[in-house]
C-alpha cells in the first residue's frame, strides 16, 4: 500500500461508485417493497412511538477490493469475518459481557467426564434458500469443515465420533476432556453450513463460498467486483420480525483513510477504524452525526513476529532474544497504535484473567535493551562486519496497522546491524508465502485471541504440519510444550491457571513467536439507526448483523 494514499480524500471515481451502489440498492429495496404499501403505512404511523419499522439499507465498509472466500469455517481473515455476521448463525453467541446466549442450539449438556456434549437443535428453522435446518446440518458442517477451520486445529484430532441421533439432537464425544469445546461452537468460530448444498461436492472450491446459504438475517444477492456486496433481507429468518433492515451492502474501500473519510462524508454507516484513526473518528463524533463504540470484553488483538526456525539465523534462541531486546515496544504503542493498546506480557493475553500469570512479564525478560541484543548476537556467533551481521526479510500483509508496524521494526532492527527488507505483500500472496510455501525469515500479523487460548493462542505454538492459514507457519515443534499444552486444556477451570503459567514460561524461553502489543478494539457508526445498543450488545469477535437494527421512514 502506497502511505501517502491515507492522506487524501475519498476521490472521485470511488464516490462515483458508491453513489452508484446506494441507487441500485434503493431500486432494489423499491422492488422488495412493492405491493406492501399499505403495511407501509401502517409501519410509518407507528414509527413515532419507538416501535421498530421496516426499511432501508445500511452502506458497511470493508477493508478489501478482492476476498477470496467468504465461508468463515474456510478463512478467519477480517472482511469474511465482518460479513459472516451479516449471513451466517451458529449454535450460540455472547453478549457484551462475555456471557453464553443461545442461538441455533437452545440449551447444552456435558457428561460429567466431560467428554459427550449434547446440543438441542431449535427447531423450525430454515436455510435462506428456505430448506429445512436440522442437526443433521450441524454434523455435517464439522465433519466437511472442521480441517479447515484454523481454531479447531486442537479439537479434531480429539473427536471421537460426531453424530445427529435426530434431526433436533446434535452429539459430540471426545477422546479426552477439552474444557474450551464450548467457545469452539459459538458463530464466529463455527458458523454452520448447507449439508444440501455442498453434500457430495468439493467443499473447498465450492461455488456457495462466494455465494453463501445461511442462517443469518440477510441473504446473499450479489458481489460487484471491486465494489461491493450486498446481502437482502432474509424472509426465512428465524428470529421474525427481525431484521427490520431491507438491505444490506459492504462497499469495497481498499484505503483506511478513504473509509474513515466516507464515514465521515456520510456516503457509508458503519466502519471498523484501524487503532490509530480511533482519535480522529472520536474528534468527528462530537458533531452527533458518528458513535465511536468501545467493544469492552474484546478477543485479545496481538500484534505478532513469527520466526522461520527453519533457517539461520531464525532457528538461533539467542537471535530471536536479540531481536526482542532490539524492539522498543512502548514505541509501537504510541506511535502506532497511538496509546490504544499496551505491552503484550507472555503468550497468554491479559483478557484471559483467570489464566494469565503476571509473573510471566516480557517487559521485564525481554525490555528495549539495544545493548543486551548486540551482545546475544555476538554470542550467537553473528558479530558486526563492516557494519553488518546478517540480512533478513520481513513479510507482512500490505494494509494498515502492519505496514507502520513493519517500518519501526525495520528501523530498530537496522540498528543493531542487521539488514531487513520488508516485503509488504497482497494478503493472499502473502498467505501463501508464510503458511503454505513457508519461504520467509520473520512475518508479522496480528491474531485474535478469541475467547481461550484453545481458539487463537494454541494455533500459534502448537506442533503443525499443515498449511492452515494463520496457525502456527514457524516450524515450532516442542513434545514438552505440547503435552502442557494438552494438558492444560484438559483440566478443570480451576486447575487451569498452573498449567498456563508454565506454558508461558516454555514460549518465554523458545521465543518462536514474539508478541508485541495487545490493541483495544472499537467500531463506529452513524446515528440515524435506532436501537443500537441492543445492536452493539455483543463482545469478543463479534460485529454488527444488523438484525437489530432499525431506520425511522424519514432517514430511509
Amino acid at each position: 500500500m502506497n502511505r501517502s494514499e491515507t492522506k487524501g480524500r475519498l476521490n472521485v471515481a470511488y464516490t462515483n461508485k458508491l453513489n452508484h451502489a446506494r441507487t441500485t440498492l434503493k431500486t432494489s429495496a423499491l422492488s422488495l417493497l412493492a405491493g406492501t404499501i399499505s403495511l407501509c403505512a401502517i409501519s410509518a404511523a407507528l414509527a413515532d412511538d419507538g416501535t421498530p419499522v421496516k426499511g432501508g439499507t445500511v452502506i458497511a465498509t470493508l477493508n478489501a477490493t478482492t476476498i477470496p472466500n467468504l465461508n468463515t469455517q474456510m478463512t478467519s481473515a477480517v472482511p469474511p469475518l465482518h460479513a459472516a455476521d451479516v449471513w451466517a448463525d451458529g449454535l450460540m453467541t455472547y453478549d457484551s459481557g462475555g456471557n453464553r446466549l443461545p442461538r441455533l442450539a437452545t440449551r447444552w449438556e456435558i457428561s460429567d467426564d466431560g467428554k459427550t456434549y449434547t446440543f438441542h437443535i431449535r427447531e423450525g428453522v430454515k436455510w435462506s434458500d428456505g430448506k429445512p435446518f436440522s442437526a443433521v446440518d450441524v454434523a455435517f458442517t464439522l465433519e466437511a469443515f472442521g480441517k479447515f477451520n484454523t481454531y479447531l486445529t486442537k479439537l479434531i484430532p480429539l473427536i471421537e465420533k460426531v453424530s445427529a441421533p435426530d434431526e433436533k439432537t446434535f452429539v459430540l464425544q471426545l477422546k479426552q476432556p477439552l474444557t474450551a469445546t464450548l467457545d469452539l461452537f459459538d458463530k464466529e468460530v463455527f458458523p454452520l453450513m448447507p449439508k444440501h448444498i455442498y453434500e457430495g461436492k468439493d467443499v473447498a472450491t465450492h461455488p456457495a463460498n462466494l455465494a453463501p446459504v445461511g442462517l443469518g438475517p440477510f441473504k446473499f444477492d450479489k458481489w460487484v467486483s471491486g465494489q461491493s456486496i450486498t446481502f437482502v433481507r432474509n424472509p426465512y429468518y428465524w428470529e421474525a420480525p427481525k431484521p427490520y433492515l431491507d438491505s444490506v451492502v459492504f462497499a469495497l474501500i481498499p484505503n483506511a483513510q478513504q473509509r474513515l473519510n466516507a464515514l465521515i462524508n456520510g456516503e457509508v454507516n458503519w466502519f471498523r477504524p484501524e487503532v490509530v484513526q480511533v482519535p480522529a473518528t472520536q474528534q468527528a463524533a462530537k458533531k452527533g452525526t458518528i458513535r465511536v463504540v468501545q467493544i469492552m470484553t474484546n478477543a485479545p488483538e496481538t500484534a505478532v513476529i513469527d520466526f522461520n526456525l527453519r533457517r539461520a539465523p531464525m532457528n538461533n534462541v539467542k537471535v530471536r532474544q536479540a531481536l526482542f531486546h532490539a524492539i522498543d515496544r512502548q514505541r509501537i504503542v504510541r506511535d502506532v497504535y497511538q496509546g490504544l493498546a499496551e505491552t503484550a506480557k507472555s503468550a497468554i493475553p491479559t483478557q484471559f484473567k483467570n489464566l494469565h500469570d503476571t509473573s510471566i512479564n516480557y517487559d521485564t525478560m525481554y525490555g528495549y535493551d539495544i545493548k543486551r541484543a548486540g551482545t546475544l548476537l555476538d554470542e550467537a556467533g553473528y558479530p558486526l562486519k563492516d557494519g553488518k551481521r546478517f540480512q533478513i526479510e520481513l513479510a507482512l500483509p500490505a494494509v494498515a496497522p502492519y505496514d507502520a508496524l513493519a517500518q519501526v521494526v525495520q528501523a530498530q532492527w537496522t540498528a543493531l546491524g542487521i539488514d531487513v527488507k520488508l516485503s509488504a505483500l497482497d494478503q493472499q500472496i502473502w498467505i501463501n508465502k508464510v503458511y503454505t510455501q513457508h519461504d520467509f525469515d520473520a512475518s508479522i500479523i496480528a491474531l485474535t485471541g478469541r475467547s481461550n487460548p484453545v481458539l487463537g493462542v494454541d494455533r500459534s505454538f502448537v506442533c503443525n504440519q499443515s498449511s492452515v492459514p494463520y496457525a502456527n507457519p514457524t516450524g515450532y515443534c516442542n513434545p514438552e510444550f505440547d503435552k502442557v499444552a494438552s494438558l492444560a486444556s484438559a483440566v478443570p477451570l480451576d486447575q487451569q491457571k498452573a498449567h498456563y503459567k508454565t506454558y508461558a514460561e516454555i514460549i518465554a524461553r523458545d521465543l518462536n513467536q514474539i508478541a508485541l502489543t495487545n490493541a483495544q478494539a472499537f467500531e463506529a457508526v452513524t446515528t440515524n439507526f435506532k436501537n443500537l445498543d441492543a445492536q452493539f450488545n455483543f463482545s469478543f469477535n463479534t460485529h454488527p448483523n444488523w438484525a437489530e437494527a432499525w431506520l425511522p421512514k424519514d432517514k430511509q
